[in-house]
């Protein structure tokens, strides 16, 4: 019985080691059999992280850029802005103002209120009068009026009604004071009755009342309207006065009133004689 047993063990132990050796060397076949596909498998593995890895690499990248990207919009619109500023300056500089002893080159510091696009702050001149009424000049063209308060420059462009100065109206010089209404119109009133004047007709400055220059442009009769005494025209103005950069300032007006229009005297109630008047203010 006992060596039953022992027999027993002893084959039991033979085909366990017979079935490992089996079992090892299906094993290492195995393993050469799935080389390949580990091999594989590990390129997928390796690819994929490499994509993924490139794809976060590249939307890291991108949001960088988008960031660098409106930076230099930002730098490259403020180039545009002082190129464009640059531009204006040299436009609106014209030589028979620049060489005009009486003339100022000034530029807007600020608008005086954020909701009124008619008051702005201009910069200042020590030779400037305390409340004395300064013409403004826009390139070449009639753009307000200019008060010196406090010490601080307040300019009062053509939009304003406190806006007023004295014009003269189509070929006949018909006289006129202008008063602002809105960013484009300004009326002139107290034109003679009698006087003909047309929708068209153009209108400057009269250089009367010593605040511009004479024959500085203004605008154009749009529409006429007779009063009981006196006829009022509706003019399109012609300054740019959304953008108040620059201006020129009438400093010092000197005034040569030549002969006035022969129909004004013809039809004035005060026929006496007018007399040329040749000073400087």
């Amino acid at each position: 019985m006992m060596n039953r047993k022992l027999v027993f063990i002893i084959l039991l132990s033979l085909a366990s080691l017979s079935l490992f050796q089996k079992e090892e060397k299906f094993q290492e076949t195995f393993s050469i059999v799935t080389l390949p596909v580990k091999e594989w498998y590990l390129n997928i593995t390796n690819q994929v992280y490499d994509i993924w890895e490139k794809y976060t690499k590249q939307a890291d990248s991108i949001e960088r850029l988008k960031k660098e990207n409106i930076l230099l919009r930002k730098y490259l619109y403020s180039q545009k802005m002082s190129i464009t500023k640059l531009e204006q300056y040299s436009n609106s500089k014209i030589k028979k103002y620049d060489i005009n002893e009486n003339i100022l080159h000034i530029q807007t510091l600020s608008y005086k209120k954020i909701n009124d696009f008619s008051y702005i702050y201009l910069t200042n001149s020590k030779e400037l009068k305390e409340d004395k009424i300064y013409g403004l000049i826009q390139k070449n063209v009639a753009a307000g009026i200019a008060i010196k308060n406090d010490n601080r420059l307040e300019g009062i462009l053509l939009s304003n009604e406190k806006c007023q100065f004295s014009t003269f109206i189509g070929e006949k010089n018909m006289p006129g004071i202008a008063k602002g209404i809105d960013e484009k119109t300004m009326e002139v009133n107290f034109i003679p009755k009698w006087s003909k004047i047309a929708i068209g007709d153009k209108v400057v400055t009269s250089g009367l009342d010593n605040i511009f220059l004479a024959n500085i442009p203004v605008g154009t009769v749009s529409k006429i309207l007779t009063r009981s005494t006196y006829k009022t025209a509706i003019i399109n103005t012609y300054a740019d006065i959304l953008r108040p950069d620059y201006f020129y300032l009438v400093k010092k007006v000197p005034m040569e009133i030549q002969s006035i229009d022969k129909n004004i005297l013809d039809n004035s109630e005060d026929n006496s004689t007018i007399t040329k008047i040749d000073t400087s203010h």
